[in-house]
Order: structure tokens, then sequence, then C-alpha cells
């Protein structure tokens, strides 16, 4: 009897130990991962504090900072050596973001070239070296036109308000994008005809020194309707003006063609309906096409939330097959594009210019 107590308290006893150094593995590495992730933390600190040390906007600096504020709001140095024109700078205007990429800059680029500007407009600040290249990530609270300036192995960024920098500043909204492809017939898409016409607008308004122009999306993406139309309202747009393509389906669908422009009929200035009564004109008379009226467009977000004249055009039917035939032609889509522009230009001259 006493041999089979001491058996059983002998392996409970084993049992024991066991579940002992299996709890106490587990502790440790529970500990040594605690330790990994508060080490972590601490350098994402560190590095945080380096950087917000490095962007000195204080009264200590105050002198400094004045000799360069009529260049721009921040100061990069550019290590010698560097080729100026391969520096990059990349831009998403949806998430108010501008990068900056110097090229060749050497692991100990940070530690002897600190960084100065002041911090009013910038909402995020971040840099780093990776495989040679300093980045600087700027995170800005509004949209700004981003200007940069070298000069004597310095780099100047100045973030202004587009309006202090060109007379017109419009936003050009190409609809759809990503999986939202809009009307669809055979494999013609019309979130593609869209972009390739908002595309051909753009080389003529990059031509036109006086305008800037903020684009919804300039490649196969999807922004929400709600990031649309803010775009237009955060910089206080001139013009809003969104493209599109019409559809039918049923009976009628394939002889149904023509171009009609949806505007807000509540806007109480009557600007909106004037920007859209314009494109309609120019687009049925250098298209040739029907003309099928101006649409009450107020049950539309982009267009009841707009707080700039806001437009949008139906240029043609992708279920009409001689529209959609010329819509997917290049002399078309060049058409449709002066026709915009011209547009974009009379309602300018018409509303803003004195």
């Amino acid at each position: 009897m006493e041999r089979k107590i001491m058996t059983i308290f002998a392996g409970v006893l084993s049992g024991v130990m066991l579940l002992s150094m299996v709890l106490l593995i587990g502790i440790d590495d529970i500990h040594y991962k605690s330790e990994v992730l508060a080490k972590e933390a601490s350098e994402s600190e560190q590095l945080k504090q380096s950087i917000a040390d490095r962007i000195r906007d204080e009264a200590a600096n105050e002198a400094e900072l004045a000799s360069f504020a009529d260049k721009g709001q921040i100061r990069i140095a550019i290590p010698s050596g560097v080729d100026t024109g391969a520096i990059r700078y990349n831009e998403d205007t949806l998430d108010r973001f501008y990068q900056i990429v110097i090229p060749n800059v050497g692991e100990d680029y940070f530690d002897s070239n600190p960084i100065m500007g002041t911090v009013g407009n910038i909402e995020d600040f971040s840099a780093y070296e990776d495989d040679n290249n300093a980045y600087f990530d700027i995170t800005l609270n509004n949209v700004y036109s981003a200007r940069a300036t070298i000069e004597n192995g310095y780099l100047y960024i100045a973030f202004d308000n587009p309006h202090n920098v060109y007379n017109s500043v419009i936003v050009i909204d190409a609809g759809h994008g990503g999986r939202d492809v809009g009307a669809v017939e055979g494999s013609s898409y019309e979130k593609t005809i869209d972009l390739d016409i908002v595309y051909k607008l753009k080389e003529l308004i990059d031509a036109d020194p006086t305008i800037m122009a903020y684009y919804t999306r300039l490649g196969d993406t999807n922004p929400s309707l709600e990031e649309r139309v803010s775009l237009a309202n955060d910089v206080n747009a001139d013009l809003f003006l969104s493209v599109h393509n019409n559809s039918l389906s049923g009976f009628g669908a394939n002889s149904t063609s023509g171009t009609q422009v949806l505007y807000y009929a509540s806007d109480v200035t009557g600007l909106s309906m004037r920007f859209a009564d314009i494109c309609l004109e120019k687009l049925c008379r250098y298209l040739n096409s029907t003309n099928k009226g101006l649409v009450n467009g107020d049950d539309i977000y982009i267009i009841h939330n707009s707080k700039s004249p806001v437009a949008l055009v139906e240029i043609g039917f992708l279920s009409n097959p001689e529209d959609l035939a010329k819509l997917k032609s290049d002399a078309y889509q060049k058409e449709c594009a002066k026709a915009l522009y011209d547009s974009i230009k009379e309602m300018i001259n018409e509303t803003y210019v004195e």
C-alpha cells in the first residue's frame, strides 16, 4: 500500500515538475518577447525623437531659419557629389503625402546633416536612410503646391497655398477605377476610357502655366467618393470636373447616343449650372454629339457635397456601338479633352478673371 502511495506521489511530483518547467520556459519566452517589443518601442521612440531634434524650429534657431525663409520651409543638405538631377519627388495628393529621395548619401548622412525648418503645415515627418538613399516622408495638413529649390548645397522645400501660385486651381476626377469598372460593353470598361480622356486633358493643362490641376486618380485606383470631393473642397478648387460615360440596357440601348451633363441644381449661385452648360455646349459642338441636356445631379454624392462649381459629364454611351467606337479612338478622345479644356478656360475667364 505504501509502495503504491509512493508511486502515485512520485508520479504527481514528476508531473508538477514537468508542468513547472513548461511554465518557466513559457515565461522565459514571454519575457524575451516582451524585452524585444520594449526594445523596438524604445528604438521607435528614439527615432521619432531624433527626427524631432533634426527639425529645429524654435527661437534658438530663429536667425538661421529666417536666413532661408524666402527659399522654403525646410532645408535639407545635399552631400557633395550627389547628382541633383537624380533627386526624386513623389507626391500623393489624396493622402496629402510628399516624399523626397536623395540618392547616394552614405550611412552616416543623418549624423552630420541636420534638417532645419518649420512645421506649421506639416502633420507628420520622418527621415531615414535605406540602401544609401535618404528618404524624407512628409504628411501635410492640407493640399499645398510644393516648390523645390537647390542652392549652395542645400535643397529648400516650400509648401504654398496653390491659389498663391496659380491663377486658377481645379480638380479633375476620372470616374470609377479599380474594381469599380463603371459601364461595361464587351471588353471595354468605362473606367479606362474615362482615364484615357483625363490623361489627354492633363496634357493640355500641363502646357498652361496659369492652371494648377489636381487629379483624384491617374492610375487604376478607386478613391472613395468622399476622397474625390474632399480633394476639391480642401484645395478650394475654382472648378470641379468629373469625367464619365453612359450606358443603357434593354430596349433602345443600341440606338441611344449623345452627351449629357449633371450639375448641382441647388447651387444658389448658379455657377454649377453655368459650368455644366458650357461643357455640354462644347462637347456637343466639338464631337458632333446629340445634346441630351443638363440633368439635376443633386442626388449624386460628389455633386451635392462639392463646395466648388461642379459638372459631371457623361460624354457618350458605351451601349451604342457608334459611340463606343468613337470613344475608344485616340483622335476622338483628344477632341473630348479639347472640349473640356476650352470649357474650363471659358468658365474661368467668365467667372474669375476681372
